[in-house]
């Protein structure tokens, strides 16, 4: 391999590798943020003096949904890239020899443990949008409990 396709390889890791740091910031964002509307909202409704009525009902329950599943969609659509990017920089680690042995040193084991070269699903993005989903639930049981009660 020449310097120059070396260098080429060492800037595209180093923006994969920033573009993934980008897309957790993201994901993390969306979900706080998310939560916490979801709990000021909840507490607005909960502190209310006055039962509320199906139309408020049914219009809190549909402002809810519509807030959940378009975040949910954007945190799956992340997840997506995420994977995407992953590959890549995976790739270009192992054009690097990173997950050879003997390459940088005479150490039996390689820089980055094989392990990494597992298929990547994003199983902590799931955690997240599960996260999202029972603030979600969680926020239109209460307001169904404030209808009845």
């Amino acid at each position: 391999m020449s310097d120059d396709q070396r260098q080429i390889l060492l800037a595209v890791r180093g923006t994969t590798q920033e573009s993934l740091r980008e897309k957790r910031s993201r994901v993390f964002s969306i979900v706080s943020t998310a939560i916490t509307l979801f709990t000021v909202f909840i507490g607005w409704i909960v502190q209310r003096v006055a039962k509320l009525s199906l139309p408020e009902t049914l219009l809190f329950v549909c402002i809810i949904l519509m807030f959940w599943i378009g975040n949910l969609l954007i945190l799956i659509d992340i997840r997506r890239g995420y994977i995407k990017t992953m590959g890549i920089s995976v790739r270009v680690e192992e054009a690097l020899g990173l997950y050879e042995t003997k390459v940088f040193d005479e150490e039996d084991e390689s820089l980055f443990p094989s392990s990494y070269l597992k298929p990547i699903k994003g199983k902590h993005f799931q955690k997240f949008e599960l996260i999202l989903s029972c603030s979600a639930i969680a926020s239109i049981l209460i307001v169904i409990i404030k209808y009845i009660y």
